[in-house]
């Protein structure tokens, strides 16, 4: 141990601010340091990351993932916090949530808050397609009952992934499916594996697209979406659709493909009122009407005269023909709908025959009919079975 000396106070001080000093400046190193910095005036958040070095033309699928995610290989950089403590970060920082992705509710379009990047993203990652660099939203990612971020506990950890990915905190302001955007970003720079950097994402406040219901009712359809139109003109906008029950079955689909020509990033046809369907229900493809052109066989069901639904299953059978390149299908024609929707049955999809001039409050009521697991609707006009 040291032995340890006084000399007087006047020699002594000089060596205690010099320890002081030192104190502070030690300090002041680990703060900035830390994994996680918040900074609540300014809105941003800093975050250590470490390098994968997946290789400068290697296909990256997320900037930026967990410490515990199992997509390294395709991940240019890891956080050193748990994704658990990122998400807490920007919600100390007052990034507001945004609209996660949601298959099942049909929203397709990731809403929020545009985040700016130090370093600049484009620095760090290249687009191999010459197009347009899409900017980066916080949407916090997919949430549990608890609003517990999926992303803390979920593979594969996404804090910034470059493609749909609902748990992702953060995404492009675009619509990527992964097929789509596999192999369209790669490193901009090579980075040793394990090389430490630091990343700053700011929230840029007031840039949301604005929430909007779009009403339609058989009288207003024009000038529904010329009020629309106004609107884009201002800001960009995020559509949730509300077909009034008294629309007919043939409204609807003059409307859904209206939708389908609007529908961009600008404004964003991005989910339904409760109870209702997505506006692409209403646009079936015609090929389906055929069983033997479908990738599986979804239930069907008929309205008939008494206004009451029919159920029909059609069942694949592989095993009496292995040699078969197409199964043998057996129809089984009103079925109970109580019998279905049991253990090992996995269809969530079903194709739906009514006549011209259906109402679409009858439609509405199939969601009663069959098991919530059924989450794609398409609606046909009959004749034609």
């Amino acid at each position: 141990m040291a032995k340890v000396v006084f000399t007087g106070c006047s020699k002594l001080l000089p060596v205690l601010l010099f320890n002081f000093s030192t104190f502070q400046l030690f300090n002041a190193r680990s703060a900035v340091a830390a994994p996680v910095e918040v900074d609540k005036a300014a809105h941003s958040v800093t975050l250590e990351v470490v390098s994968t070095d997946p290789g400068i033309a290697a296909p990256v699928e997320f900037f930026l993932a967990g410490p515990d995610s199992d997509h390294d290989y395709e991940s240019l950089f890891l956080t050193v916090a748990p994704v658990a403590d990122v998400a807490k970060a920007f919600s100390e920082a007052g990034f507001p949530m945004g609209r996660p992705l949601d298959y099942r509710a049909c929203r397709f379009w990731p809403v929020g808050a545009t985040v700016e990047i130090e370093p600049g993203l484009w620095t760090l990652i290249k687009d191999t397609r010459d197009e347009a660099k899409p900017e980066a939203v916080f949407t916090g990612g997919a949430r549990d009952a608890k609003g517990l971020p999926l992303a803390a506990k979920d593979s594969p950890n996404a804090v910034f992934a470059l493609y749909d990915c609902p748990q992702s905190l953060i995404l492009f302001d675009d619509s990527l499916a992964q097929s789509v955007a596999y192999g369209r970003f790669v490193p901009a720079v090579e980075i040793p594996k394990g090389e430490k950097r630091r990343i700053k994402f700011t929230l840029k406040s007031g840039t949301e697209p604005e929430r909007v219901q779009l009403k339609l009712d058989s009288s207003n359809i024009a000038a529904a979406f010329a009020a629309l139109r106004e609107k884009s003109l201002v800001k960009s906008l995020d559509v949730e659709t509300d077909f009034a029950p008294s629309m007919t079955i043939e409204e609807a689909a003059a409307a859904a493909a209206a939708l389908e020509a609007i529908d961009s990033s600008r404004v964003r046809i991005n989910g339904f009122a409760p109870g209702q369907f997505f506006y692409r229900s209403y646009m079936p493809l015609e090929k389906w009407r055929d069983r033997k052109e479908r990738l599986v066989q979804p239930y069907e069901l008929r309205l008939g005269e008494n206004g009451e639904f029919s159920l029909t299953v059609v069942e694949e059978d592989w095993k009496s023909d292995p040699d078969a390149t197409d199964p043998i299908l057996h129809v089984k024609e009103n079925v109970p709908f109580s019998s279905i929707g049991k253990p090992g049955d996995e269809t969530d999809t079903a194709l739906v025959f009514v006549p011209a001039g259906t109402k679409l409050e009858r439609l509405y009521a199939l969601r009663k009919l069959l098991p919530p697991r059924v989450a794609n609707y398409y609606f046909y006009c009959s004749p034609k079975s």
